[in-house]
């Protein structure tokens, strides 16, 4: 009987040597397609990846010229605004001082002319009243 189990033992001992042989094949089989497509994921990648990098290059290289362009134009607006300020105070001392110096030159004619109307009045007013007490 125990013939009988060693050769029951043997014959199942073989099986499970096949079929691992058949699981190893199997997987080395398995483990070359999964190569396969791992090579042929990378190949198709590269090149999505490359225009990737680039366009992030071109996208960074676009980036940095707008900044520089709106430190220009705002360097461009800066100057402009400080160039109208200037001109303006420019204009506004030209304008102001002469009427301001008219101003004056009209004020002093004013005065001039009640002070000279002051004595008129006056000796006007001194006669006035003297011939307004006259009854004839």
């Amino acid at each position: 009987m125990t013939d009988v189990w060693l050769g029951v033992i043997a014959v199942a001992v073989a099986v499970m040597a096949v079929l691992q042989v058949v699981v190893l094949l199997r997987l080395s089989q398995v483990a070359r397609e999964a190569s396969s497509a791992t090579r042929d994921l990378r190949r198709e990648l590269t090149p999505l990846i490359a225009k990737a990098h680039k366009i992030a290059d071109d996208a960074g290289r676009v980036s940095a010229l707008a900044l520089t362009q709106v430190e220009r134009v705002d360097q461009l607006f800066e100057s402009t605004a400080l160039r109208i300020d200037e001109t303006m105070q420019t204009v506004q001392e030209m304008l102001i001082r002469p009427v301001r110096q008219g101003a004056a030159v009209m004020a002093g004619v004013k005065a001039a002319l009640a002070v000279f109307r002051a004595r008129q009045d006056r000796g006007r007013y001194d006669r006035d009243d003297d011939d307004a007490l006259f009854i004839g």
